[in-house]
């Protein structure tokens, strides 16, 4: 009678253990969706290639935090699909063919002094871990470290180009896709906050710095009065971002 006593008291330790488990197990993947403007720019590497500034752009997407211990909340392996638009400035000096497209005519600037703002629209998967707190009442901080793999898929400029004589003349919608290099790798770095608006429903905002590793020019992209030489750009931004978890 004891050890039946004993056994039934054993199971029913275990199905409270295994049912409070179930209940209380943290989810196996969250679903996020964020959006907010950039501010990116660009560092040349290149004879006469200068930063023209700062611009404002934005991003946003879906992304997905695997947890990568079932036990616990704070461990997660990020992917997701993201949208990036960065917008950047270079002044530099090169030769110019400018096509007049009321007149019909092209006139060909030797030693032009350019301004080029990019516009450059990127399909981006980041590769991340992501460390979570335990919740502060309902705040959960949490930091973002790993890559970014981005795909070109467009890429335009407006060119503001001055002559020697000091008069310009402008050019809007260039496409600029053959110079861009069509890859983009970045080591990706968020730090955030998330507040618990109900159970799984959380708001999140981040800070998020996103440090090009690659040269965002093709090799082949060359300026014509520096022929030996590449241009070399490296692309790099700081992110406001504003989402939800599901």
């Amino acid at each position: 009678m004891k050890l039946k006593s004993i056994i039934m008291t054993i199971m029913v330790t275990l199905i409270v253990e295994v049912t409070y488990g179930q209940v209380t197990r943290p989810r196996r993947v969250e679903l996020s969706i964020f959006a907010g403007p950039t501010i990116s720019w660009l560092s040349p590497k290149t004879t006469s290639y200068k930063n023209g500034g700062a611009r404002c752009g934005g991003s946003y997407g879906i992304n997905a935090d695997i947890n990568l211990v079932q036990t616990a909340e704070n461990y997660y392996f990020t992917i997701g699909v993201n949208a990036r638009h960065f917008l950047a400035s270079l002044s530099y000096r090169n030769n110019y063919l400018y096509k007049n497209i009321e007149n019909q005519t092209e006139e060909n600037i030797t030693n032009a002094g350019i301004t080029s703002k990019y516009n450059t629209i990127y399909l981006s998967i980041p590769t991340t871990i992501k460390l979570k707190t335990n919740p502060f009442g309902r705040f959960i901080i949490f930091g973002v470290v790993g890559l970014e793999h981005s795909i070109c898929l467009s890429a335009k400029s407006n060119d503001v180009i001055t002559r020697t004589d000091e008069t310009s003349v402008k050019k809007d919608q260039v496409n600029q896709y053959k110079n861009i290099s069509p890859i983009k790798e970045s080591l990706y770095v968020v730090f955030g906050t998330e507040f618990i608006i109900q159970e799984n429903t959380k708001a999140t905002f981040g800070l998020a710095f996103d440090q090009g590793l690659n040269n965002m020019f093709r090799g082949k992209f060359k300026n014509e009065l520096f022929p030996e030489e590449k241009v070399k750009a490296s692309a790099h931004s700081f992110e406001f971002q504003f989402g939800f978890v599901f």
